[in-house]
């Protein structure tokens, strides 16, 4: 941006702790708005920065804005960051696979061969399929003039052969995590790290800072493919002594249980999944499912295999696999019996009522929130006691059953009295908001004030944003606009602080009905498609639905509401949800007889 004059955006990082990235699409965008551009991010898989996702999120909703404006985006990643289609389901991204380059631009990386003959041209294009590191190691003169029938045997025999026995371990080091890493943690695998920038000189490996390295992407996956057993446990147990001691992002906490689960430690991987996977599973780190299903119950003890069913159970909830979740619990559940886990048999009975409730039967879930209360009591757990109360509450008020559904808050009321537990701050949040539903104004507001000053100071950021957005739509609904507004503001100060996406998403609903209820309809849609797109990449598939529904309430135009309803109801009847389909399909008739 500074290139072209604008300092703007260059200010406002230097200026700013952690940038907002409304703010940032804002000056891009400002910036941009009349100058041709093309924006090009790339190795987009070896950034893990939310700020920066989101920015990317929000320039992909803007591109209508700048006139001439592109935005390209290389990644190896399955996670998607910008979702494919716009909120009217057209497209707005296209997903291709990287091929080579063609053969005019593969010619002109050649430049000491300007009289090369076409048929050596042919095989040498051929052979590199295009691949830019290639070409530039033939252009450079460091392969033979051996013909290779493939590039992998021409990988083995013009680069890896003509490596040193320490090169390659220097290079199997890098490549053996899924990120740069710095020279400490290179260290770690008693490598001689003086060969670092000869390695980098030669193309293999890269310097992407004054302190991380990493590998090109082709070295790195021929490196996986040709490590032995016994290679690859040695250095993904080198990675996991790295690891145990930094284990304070979840990030951390991944890379850890993937080279874990890659170095054959079933000891410490049962015990940092039994510390750590739910906060993980919690945090929607949908990521963490193909490790866990790669797992086999023989690997652990019942209680650790236990935990590993629960998470994988919790994540296909998660993502609308309402079926295949309740496989999970099915082979989860004799286990936690047989071996008397009750806590978890609780959660499990709780969890398998939540699919019912997806699905329309209430009675089912009744029944199972019952069986789950009493084991909750039983083992005097008032955080599952508390959640599952305020499950129930929402089905008696769905069923219009009023007088059940404040009997039920009543009791989360006495255990948040009796009970001195922090940990309950959260169940404290959603009460409020069920009781400013019903219209218990009061009783809405002794508790959403409450939940404010719980967590004011607590390091849970996501959490006092909830408390915000609650306590913004009860001053909404109050008529004091003012007030509403300057909590709403001060929840999207401390959302754009949250690195739990799925929090972050329930938090963009919450502020998007306080700005309905103040009456400011066209930022509450804005805040409901920036919740879309993220919900979108981060494959929520019923936060999607959620979101649809919402937005076919306040889009400004019939026309707009229709086709956000009919979205809505597509996505619930994927997942099976009855209820919400017929709320939906409620929506729909009144947005029919509603006129514009």
């Amino acid at each position: 941006m500074s290139t072209i004059g604008d300092d703007d955006l260059s200010d406002y990082v230097h200026a700013t702790a952690v940038p907002q990235a409304s703010v940032a699409v804002n000056l891009i965008v400002g910036a941009l708005e009349e100058v041709p551009a093309l924006i090009i991010i790339d190795d987009l898989h070896k950034v893990n920065d939310e700020v920066l996702f989101a920015i990317i999120r929000g320039l992909s909703q803007r591109m209508a804005d700048m006139q001439e404006c592109g935005l390209v985006m290389f990644s190896r990643s399955f996670r998607a960051v910008v979702p494919l289609k716009d909120a009217d389901g057209n497209i707005s991204a296209l997903v291709l696979p990287l091929e080579g380059l063609d053969q005019s631009a593969s010619r002109n990386l050649l430049t000491t061969m300007p009289d090369i003959e076409m048929s050596t041209f042919l095989h040498i294009y051929t052979l590199s399929r295009g691949h830019p590191l290639i070409l530039q190691l033939i252009n450079r003169g460091s392969v033979g003039s051996t013909f290779h029938d493939t590039l992998e045997k021409f990988v083995e025999e013009e680069i890896f052969s003509r490596l040193s026995g320490a090169e390659k371990r220097v290079l199997g080091a890098i490549a053996v995590y899924r990120e740069p890493m710095p020279l400490e943690a290179l260290s770690n695998h008693e490598i001689e790290t003086d060969l670092l920038d000869d390695l980098v000189e030669k193309g293999l490996a890269r310097q992407v800072d004054s302190e991380n390295y990493d590998v090109h992407d082709l070295v790195r996956e021929f490196l996986l493919r040709t490590f032995d057993s016994a290679t690859a446990t040695t250095l993904h147990a080198a990675a996991c002594a790295w690891y145990r001691k930094r284990l304070d992002a979840p990030e951390q906490q991944l890379e850890y249980i993937y080279h874990l689960v890659n170095s054959g430690d079933s000891d410490s991987l049962g015990d940092v999944l039994d510390e750590n996977g739910r906060s993980l599973v919690r945090s929607g780190h949908m990521e963490l499912l193909p490790l866990l299903i790669e797992l086999q119950e023989s690997q652990f003890g019942p209680r650790t295999w236990a935990t590993v069913l629960e998470m994988r159970g919790d994540i296909l909830a998660m993502q609308g696999r309402w079926d295949d979740a309740e496989t999970e619990y099915e082979s989860c559940l004799p286990i936690v019996k047989r071996h008397k886990m009750r806590e978890m048999e609780g959660r499990l009975l709780s969890s398998k009522a939540d699919l019912s409730v997806h699905r329309g039967d209430s009675d089912s879930a009744l029944d199972l929130h019952g069986s789950a209360l009493q084991i909750f009591i039983d083992t005097k757990d008032a955080k599952g006691a508390a959640r599952t109360y305020t499950n129930m509450g929402y089905i008696f008020r769905h069923r219009k059953d009023t007088k059940r559904a404040l009997e039920v808050y009543g009791n989360v009321e006495e255990l948040l009295e009796s009970e001195d537990d922090p940990d309950l701050v959260e169940s404290r949040i959603k009460l409020a908001s069920a009781l400013l539903e019903m219209g218990e104004i009061d009783r809405a507001r002794e508790h959403a004030l409450t939940s404010y000053e719980d967590t004011e100071a607590a390091e849970n950021k996501g959490l006092h944003a909830r408390a915000r957005a609650v306590l913004g739509r009860l001053y909404a609904r109050t008529g004091d606009p003012d007030l509403a507004l300057h909590h709403y503001s001060e929840a999207l100060t401390q959302m754009s602080e949250e690195t739990d996406q799925r929090s972050a998403v329930e938090i963009t609903i919450l502020l998007g009905e306080t700005l309905s209820d103040a009456g400011r309809t066209g930022e509450a849609v804005e805040h409901y498609l920036d919740g879309l797109a993220m919900a979108e990449a981060n494959d929520f598939r019923p936060l999607i639905g959620e979101l649809l529904a919402r937005l076919g309430e306040a889009a400004p135009e019939k026309a707009e509401r229709m086709n956000y309803l009919q979205r809505a109801l597509t996505v619930f009847r994927e997942l099976g949800a009855g209820a919400r389909m017929r709320e939906v399909q409620g929506q729909m008739h009144r947005a029919i007889m509603g006129g514009n």
